[in-house]
């Protein structure tokens, strides 16, 4: 293509926008986010998806654009050639590829770190390659823009960039993590990059594609160590967990096999079938303060031990089981003891809308729902615990399974989420499952209309009812994923 000058009464000025360099700013800005989508996603199989996570990832990142935005406008005043924006994009390639590596290396050691810090440290891992993203746009302005036309161009920079990223996150979400392991996520979005920057026509060294494609080998054999020791038998990612099956894995004094989703323990099993937890055991227990209970729900599925437990423990119950993830479920039936039969109902939904719209009436209400360290804050709202007792019947029970301290200032969790339950229901009772009160461990809560006498003479010096506190969450003031580390 020929470069087009008009006369100025001061200098020839280029006028020319090449279609191949506003091609390689839409390629960029989709990158972008998928390394910043990506990047919750390869940290949550060890901190989760809380606030903190994304709080985390979204800032560093905003920092590390915020600084490449200073330094490409500053490289662009001292060399207005492509060469230099083709080593952006180059290097922006590089540490694309490089994150899977900085993840293997640095995330799985910040569990040992509180939440907030651990989020920090592991969404460091973003900064470089978000650092060399935010140097495209302001280097491309000063490629394409001349005197008189430098808001025109800004604007269609900006605007083909913030397209490639509304592009890129809808992609990464609902289509790239769903269906592609996520190290290739990265491998291809650094493919896209080094593509990008060949774009512009610039020469790129033959050492530098050698280094690239060198790299991609062990990136693509780079592996994430699971929470739980033991043989890994499935591995796969879906729209909202990376859902990993571990067997022979070590609990207490047994093993069997465990389901984790993301970092959470979700479901553990024996080798019988029988439930591995001592929680889910409890719950099993505490659902026969409801007389001859007819239909059960349980919000949370996971691997299905409490759903078979409460069809094994009640012969003629009906168990409805709402999962928020369809390949949970089936992870469930195809490696856990989950059967789908005439007295199972498996539901895909989240389970506050689930319970917003189901004309069913419960005799026993199962809660067992993770997003980290943490239950989800619309599933502990007193205006859910509300909606959940319309949807049972007189003299039903509420099970809760929470993970808190009892003592200490991280016991603020359970004593909001007891005042919460008292707010709604007659009787609340705490069945801590640790030996320290001071750190945190599974708490069984019950809480139902009807009489607590029962579960709480069988676990005496166990199980107590908690003190009235008197405050509640509300879905408009909710900080219960802040008070979990």
């Amino acid at each position: 293509m020929g470069t087009a000058y008009v006369l100025s009464p001061h200098r020839a000025v280029n006028t020319m926008k090449p279609s191949g360099l506003l091609i390689s700013v839409f390629i960029s800005g989709a990158c972008a986010m998928v390394v910043e989508i990506g990047g919750g996603r390869i940290i949550a199989p060890y901190l989760g998806t809380t606030i903190y996570t994304w709080a985390a990832v979204i800032g560093l990142v905003l920092a590390a654009l915020s600084a490449g935005y200073y330094l490409g406008g500053s490289l662009a005043d001292r060399h207005k050639d492509r060469k230099h924006l083709a080593t952006i994009f180059f290097l922006a390639a590089l540490c694309t590829l490089l994150v899977p590596l900085f993840a293997a290396v640095i995330v799985p050691f910040t569990v040992l770190l509180p939440l907030a810090l651990a989020s920090l440290v592991s969404a460091s891992i973003l900064i470089p390659a978000s650092a060399f993203y935010g140097m495209v746009s302001p280097y491309a302005i000063r490629l394409v823009s001349h005197e008189g036309d430098i808001g025109k161009s800004s604007g269609e920079v900006f605007a083909l960039s913030t397209v490639g990223s509304i592009i890129g996150t809808l992609a990464t979400g609902f289509i790239l993590i769903p269906n592609i392991s996520i190290i290739w996520v990265f491998i291809g979005a650094a493919a896209a990059m080094l593509a990008a920057g060949l774009l512009l026509g610039a020469k790129v060294e033959k050492i530098d594609m050698f280094v690239f494609f060198l790299l991609v080998i062990p990136v693509s054999l780079v592996g994430f160590p699971p929470l739980a020791i033991g043989s890994v038998i499935y591995q796969a990612g879906s729209e909202y967990y990376t859902i990993t099956v571990v067997d022979n894995a070590s609990w207490g004094n047994s093993t069997g096999r465990i389901l984790l989703l993301d970092d959470a323990y979700s479901t553990g099993e024996a080798p019988d079938g029988t439930p591995l937890f001592e929680y889910v055991r409890e719950g099993l227990k505490a659902a026969g303060l409801a007389k001859s209970p007819g239909r059960a729900l349980v919000i949370g599925v996971g691997g299905g031990t409490e759903v078979e437990g409460l069809k094994s423990e009640f012969p003629g119950i009906v168990v409805d089981g709402v999962e928020i993830d369809p390949k949970v479920a089936e992870t469930a039936c195809r490696y856990f003891s989950l059967k789908r039969d005439n007295r199972t109902n498996i539901i895909i939904d989240d389970g506050r809308r689930y319970v917003k719209t189901t004309d069913k009436r419960y005799d026993v209400v199962i809660i067992d729902v993770f997003r980290g360290r943490s239950i989800p804050p619309h599933l502990m709202s007193v205006e859910f615990v509300r909606e959940l007792k319309g949807a049972t019947n007189p003299g039903a029970v509420v099970i809760v399974n929470i993970i808190s301290p009892l003592e200490g200032e991280r016991s603020r969790f359970i004593r909001l989420v007891s005042d919460t339950y008292s707010s709604v229901f007659q009787g609340v009772a705490l069945l801590p499952l640790g030996r320290d009160p001071n750190i945190p461990q599974n708490v069984v809560l019950v809480a139902t209309d009807g009489d607590l006498s029962d579960f709480l003479s069988s676990h005496t010096g166990r199980a107590f009812r908690p003190a009235a506190g008197g405050r509640v969450v509300t879905d408009d003031l909710n900080p219960m994923e802040v008070l979990v580390q």
